[in-house]
């Protein structure tokens, strides 16, 4: 007999390896696959004993293998969900229906690991293996005709399933969607043994990445809908209800050029060296741009473009007048770069049809808005790339909803009635508690800035209708084409933001503020083989590790230091409990008032060095309880009650920026920084 779970220096090893990102040559022999098999068999059974006597019962245990990683705890824990294991034991009369779909549902996962793994290892064909070991999994939609029901005492919920597969088996009162669910595990279990199966292999999807810019986190849902109304309804539908809804995404530095910088190499803006959008130590001429994601994926054999915005002052890297042609950062197979940024009246350095590049010009008719020439540049791209063969990266980088405000003619107007956003920090009445540079702001043009949250609002339809389509308007949308090509299911589509935008909270507008409504993103992601169902996500995400995330999908190496971490284990819920981020560095280097935060969970502090580069500084403070101040409203920095979390924080910032406040003059020293 053994502890009821997993524990021991080999838990722990793999624990730290997967948190490290380190190799793995996966099981190989039928040894290991065997003791898979018993390890994840004795653990299902363990689980279905404590329903019926609790968490004391007796259960004979054994470890799986090292070279099976997660994989059997991921197993029963998909298996189970909140049930793993359950909290106490349950009327099994009541229940006996649930309870039997719940066995059914831990052995089909038993058994399909242990016969796949065994066949996978034996060298047998994957295809006849896999048929083989999903048996158990297809009588699921009829040995699972049953409503979700909890327990009178306990109020334990069965079935219950882990929240990747939840979706199938939600809410008590709800009816077990058999066929979702036998899916849904199947899927993600095929991924799994593959993962930690003899033979290893990078799943090398199709990666489309669209991007937003300027757009706040809170406009794809019906939060300033018309009526209530979803902004994006297309979007939410092909994405955030076939995929993964990222609830906490942010940008570590809320300005386009950092950002955008920081998504290509997967690194902050203090290690890029990208501050600000243009001048001295900003701008697309102080990116490095040798070694970016472009070119990671490129090297490992995709065909790969950036379509639309690449880096504020793009168009300061060659001279036109000088005869210079248009420069094309490297890594990229085909490139839609703008040159002027804009949506009417702008040039794009484009193939110009026998091997070089040429700047063509866009005019100012209805057929000539960007958004919409984008989306169909994208899609030709999408099929010339499909027609080849070939993996693809498109990097598609709409304009819109950033100023100035130029909403599609078709949607010019659509949103003049909504109300005006009034949320308690608008205009904030008493700005005493905020950083010296804020409390002489006056209050904000409210006329104004209404109409740019409508407008931006009216641009973002385009964009809707650029994944999601228009039959009113005959637009074929990215996903439909996706979808027509047959590579929609083979294709990972992530959404992101560049930055938000303030509307007048804090009596500020625009961005590169450290306050939610500047930092925090939209991210939605569909991909079926590792997020078979929808759910939302609570995990941190950053633009940071977007670079990492699509270099291990694709298999591609990484030669630089990464300041991000690759989400795919976050996507398909299998990273180690304990082993993601609870909190992150965000940073920022406007005018005079350089700052930067560490935004945990629930508390958030952010130093503004008041003499940026000298070590020796004072600072403004601020420190907000996200829970119950949400709006950020009340500064309790200086309360002596918070004076050690203060502290604390201050020396986790340090940590996560090591050379704070020295670096805080994006002019000034730049001492070198340990990986």
């Amino acid at each position: 007999m053994i502890a009821r779970r997993i524990v021991g220096s080999v838990a722990i090893a793999i624990l730290l390896g997967l948190a490290a990102g380190d190799a793995r040559a996966g099981c190989t022999t039928s040894t290991d696959a065997t003791a898979v098999r018993r390890s994840l068999a004795r653990q299902v059974r363990c689980n279905d004993k404590e329903f019926r006597q609790g968490p004391g019962a007796t259960c004979l245990l054994s470890d799986p293998p090292a070279c099976a990683g997660t994989l059997v705890t991921d197993a029963v824990a998909l298996g189970y969900g909140p049930n793993n294991p359950p909290a106490a034991a349950v009327d099994m009369r009541a229940l006996r229906a649930q309870l039997g779909c719940q066995k059914r549902v831990g052995a089909a996962i038993s058994a399909y690991v242990g016969v796949k793994l065994g066949g996978l290892v034996r060298g047998l064909d994957p295809a006849t293996v896999d048929a083989r070991a999903r048996r158990m999994l297809d009588r699921l939609p009829t040995q699972c005709l049953v409503t979700v029901a909890e327990d009178a005492a306990t109020e334990i919920p069965a079935p219950a399933v882990g929240r990747q597969c939840a979706a199938a088996a939600p809410m008590a009162g709800s009816t077990v969607d058999g066929p979702a669910l036998r899916d849904c595990l199947h899927t993600l279990l095929q991924v799994w043994v593959d993962r930690w199966g003899p033979n290893p292999q990078p799943l090398r999807p199709n990666i489309l990445f669209i991007l937003s810019d300027d757009q706040r986190w809170d406009t794809t849902d019906g939060k300033h809908g018309l009526s209530g109304a979803d902004v994006m309804p297309r979007t939410r539908a092909e994405l955030a209800d076939q995929g993964v809804e990222f609830n906490e995404a942010f940008m570590t530095t809320p300005l386009c050029c950092p950002s955008r910088s920081s998504i290509l190499s997967g690194q902050f803006a203090h290690r890029t060296g990208v501050y600000k959008n243009g001048g001295n130590n900003g701008g697309a001429d102080d990116f490095d741009d040798t070694s970016t994601l472009a070119i990671w994926l490129q090297n490992a054999g995709y065909r790969t473009s950036l379509i639309g915005k690449y880096l504020n002052g793009y168009n300061t890297l060659w001279n036109t007048n000088q005869g210079q042609p248009p420069y094309v950062p490297p890594g990229w197979s085909e490139w839609h770069g703008m040159k002027n940024v804009a949506y009417y009246n702008y040039r794009i350095v484009e193939p110009d049809g026998a091997g070089g590049y040429v700047e063509n010009f866009y005019g100012n008719t209805p057929a000539d808005y960007s958004t919409d020439v984008l989306r169909e540049k994208a899609k030709t791209f999408i099929a010339n790339a499909v027609a080849a063969g070939e993996p693809f990266f498109l990097y598609l980088a709409f304009k819109a909803p950033h100023l100035p405000q130029t909403a599609a003619p078709r949607h010019d107007g659509l949103f003049q009635s909504i109300p005006p956003w009034r949320p308690p920090s608008y205009n904030e009445p008493d700005v005493s508690d905020k950083p010296t540079w804020m409390q002489s702001l006056p209050p904000q043009d409210s006329t104004d800035l209404d109409q740019i949250r409508i407008d931006q609002l009216e641009m973002l339809q385009a964009v809707d209708e650029a994944i999601g389509g228009s039959t009113t308007y005959g637009i074929t949308g990215i996903m439909e084409h996706l979808r027509n090509l047959g590579v929609a299911d083979n294709t990972i589509v992530v959404y992101f933001s560049d930055n938000g935008w303030l509307w007048g909270e804090h009596r500020l507008r625009a961005k590169n503020q450290p306050y939610e409504e500047s930092i925090r993103a939209p991210m939605f992601v569909r991909y079926p083989p590792l997020a078979p169902l929808p759910r939302k996500e609570g995990c941190f995400a950053l633009n940071i590790d977007l670079a990492s995330t699509f270099a291990e999908l694709a298999g591609a190496g990484v030669p630089i230091f990464q300041d991000g971490r690759s989400l795919v284990r976050v996507i398909d819920g299998t990273q180690p409990a304990g082993t993601w981020r609870t909190d992150f560095l965000a940073e920022a280097w406007p005018g005079s008032h350089p700052w930067a935060t560490v935004r945990e969970a629930q508390w958030k502090y952010t130093e503004i060095a008041l003499t940026p580069g000298d070590p020796n500084t004072l600072f403004d403070r601020e420190l907000y309880d996200l829970i119950s101040d949400p709006y950020e409203e009340n500064n309790v920095a200086s309360d002596p009650a918070n004076a050690t979390r203060v502290a604390t924080m201050a020396a986790r910032l340090r940590q996560l920026r090591q050379n704070w406040p020295v670096d805080a003059d994006p002019n000034g020293p730049d001492p070198e920084e340990d990986e």
